[in-house]
């Protein structure tokens, strides 16, 4: 069946602002908000490593101080005055002993609350991006046909794995690193102040000199990552087709040819993900020049300070702590903003996706389709493509409940189309289809769907046991009922498998034979009972044997309903009660097999041509 863009096809909006916070708060609301219990326990962990951490500044001051207050103490000898306390109730050497032992207390504080709040987010992490895939997957299933069937599955693929990963990376990031980061950043700026506020001032006008060009390497990376991702999907696309293609590959020796094409697109992947290498890599040098300003400045002026009397050593080597705890926050937080961008520049890909409006749906009055005998008419029924091509015009004909149907003509003739309008795959430009007397865009997709049973050439099978292929949308199916349709589909093979109707097809069915497979389609559409039977070329890609039994099932199953075939051998076509021929997206011949071939048109010439066996 020829891939084609339905005039209704929705095509993906950009987000309608773009806005970081816009993104975020969508995000939030919609997957992060359920779970916020998890969030508030976690952020008080987190809220815990970051005190533990600011402590250790003032903690290393202090036993320095207690141990320079004891050496001087034993330098002076008995007679001097006893030592200041360096906490208030503590003496330096009680400070000494003490010191060690709440290093080690604070630091296995520390360490529980790190591993707790690590697991905690990082469930909530994957339970969050976990339901955004499984949202992103039932909107996919929403969308047109023709919007799905017009794009490489590749690229939605890229936003399952690639893009996904980068979103769950930014909330991992974000829950772990800025509020640890911020917290302890602000930890050790009021121990910084409370050791000496001159000397905080001014580390604190020079740090933030980094906030403005951090930002602009962010809002430059964002630009990257939505390029890099969108090549992503175009890379998967590639991929796909090679691999997918792979019996015309190797028959035409195309090897080396799609070697160079998928090299191609991975060198363009490359040089996007090195630009992306190299606006990261600017944000660490930055932040690196920055510290060591504020260290140089710090202990120029410390120098002075305590030549001045105005500082101890200890007060300064905690001092010294903290400004490198503070830097490394500020470091961690600088690579944050690049992980967020590109986790926003994800969520923008998503959120397109997601905002897609379905033009066929359900009209807001729709009722069920009420079980009939499946009578079809079209009447006066046209399509337009997107490029102005008419790909039908003017379609009238009327398919009788226990009559066959057939849909003949050149390719491309429209034939696939008709059968794709009955159940609502795409929707006329003009005209109306009626099911037993009910427009088919008055009732509810799901009841239209479930009057349609489909065989076409390409059997679709899942990688799932034979019973689950053939009671595919019948979760309720007996096994009795499985195997009755087996029968009837004459897929005598399924007793010979070892494990019968539990047995596995493999991807897309490659354990079974095309023959097999035809038949558990077959078994599929005899299990649905629908009124309405659509074949596509059911047997084209068969031999004679398969043929003939594929065709001795359907001709069974064909009573008692109404069949409409797209067929070129003439087996099939003979047995119709009616058929129409088709080109350009007109009926230019109808009637029965004998009067076409009496008439002499295209109908005979096409028998001439391909019909002949």
């Amino acid at each position: 069946m020829t891939k084609i863009t339905n005039p209704t096809t929705s095509t993906p909006r950009a987000h309608p602002t773009g806005r970081s916070r816009d993104l975020l708060v969508r995000f939030w609301s919609g997957w992060l908000k359920p779970h916020i219990g998890g969030l508030v326990i976690a952020t008080v962990l987190m809220a815990v490593v970051a005190a533990a951490s600011a402590t250790y500044p003032w903690l290393f001051g202090k036993v320095i101080d207690a141990l320079a207050s004891l050496g001087t103490s034993l330098k002076a000898g008995s007679e001097a005055a006893p030592p200041d306390p360096i906490v208030p109730g503590l003496t330096p050497a009680a400070m000494v002993v003490a010191g060690p032992i709440a290093i080690i207390a604070a630091t296995f504080v520390k360490g529980v609350a790190l591993y707790a709040s690590t697991v905690m987010t990082n469930q909530i992490a994957l339970a969050a991006t976990t339901k955004l895939q499984q949202d992103l997957f039932a909107k996919l299933l929403s969308l047109d046909f023709a919007r799905l069937s017009g794009e490489p599955s590749g690229a939605f693929s890229a936003r399952f794995l690639n893009d996904i990963n980068a979103v769950r990376e930014a909330v991992l990031r974000a829950a772990n690193s800025l509020v640890r980061d911020v917290l302890t950043l602000v930890g050790v700026i009021i121990v910084m102040i409370l050791g000496d506020w001159q000397l905080a001032v001014v580390c604190l006008v020079i740090l933030p000199l980094a906030i403005g060009p951090v930002s602009m390497i962010g809002a430059r990376l964002r630009k990257t990552a939505a390029r890099a991702q969108a090549q992503a999907a175009d890379l998967a696309g590639v991929v796909e087709e090679s691999l997918g293609g792979i019996r015309l590959v190797k028959t035409y020796g195309l090897e080396a040819a799609e070697t160079k094409r998928v090299g191609s697109a991975l060198s363009v992947r490359m040089g996007l993900l090195l630009k992306m290498a190299e606006q990261k890599g600017r944000v660490d040098p930055i932040l690196e020049v920055l510290g060591g300003v504020a260290i140089a400045g710090v202990f120029a002026f410390a120098g002075f300070r305590i030549t001045q009397g105005a500082a101890s050593v200890g007060t300064l080597t905690a001092f010294i702590a903290a400004l490198l705890m503070a830097a490394q926050s500020i470091r961690s937080l600088g690579g944050l903003n690049s992980v967020l961008q590109e986790g926003l520049s994800a969520l923008e890909r998503f959120f397109a996706v997601l905002d897609e409006a379905p033009k066929i749906a359900d009209a807001p009055d729709a009722a069920a389709l009420p079980r009939g005998r499946g009578r079809i008419e079209f009447k006066d029924v046209g399509l337009v493509w997107p490029n102005g091509a008419r790909a039908l015009d003017r379609i009238d004909f009327v398919a009788e409940p226990g009559q066959t149907l057939a849909l003949v003509g050149p390719s491309g003739s429209g034939k696939s189309t008709i059968l794709n309008l009955i159940p609502r795959l795409y929707d006329p430009a003009n005209g109306h289809i009626r099911i037993d007397g009910h427009d088919v865009r008055t009732v509810t997709l799901a009841s239209l769907r479930q009057h349609c049973a489909l065989v076409s050439q390409d059997a679709t099978l899942f990688d799932t046991t034979i019973a689950d292929n053939v009671a595919m949308g019948l979760a309720g199916a007996s096994k009795e009922a499985i195997r009755a349709a087996l029968a009837a589909a004459a897929c005598d093979f399924v007793d010979r498998l070892p494990e019968g109707v539990e047995t596995r097809v493999g991807p897309r069915g490659t354990r079974l034979s095309g023959g097999e497979r035809q038949r558990l389609s077959l078994a599929r559409a005899i299990l649905r009972d629908s009124p309405i039977l659509l074949l596509d070329e059911p047997t084209s890609a068969l031999d004679s044997d398969s043929e003939a039994r594929v065709q001795e099932a359907l001709d069974r199953f064909a009573t008692n309903r109404t069949t409409i075939v797209v067929a070129h051998r003439l087996s099939t076509v003979r047995r119709a009660h009616q058929i129409l021929v088709l080109n350009q997206g007109r009926i230019v011949e109808q009637g029965t097999h004998e009067a076409l071939i009496a008439q002499s048109g295209l109908y005979a010439e096409l028998a001439a041509l391909q019909f002949q066996s």
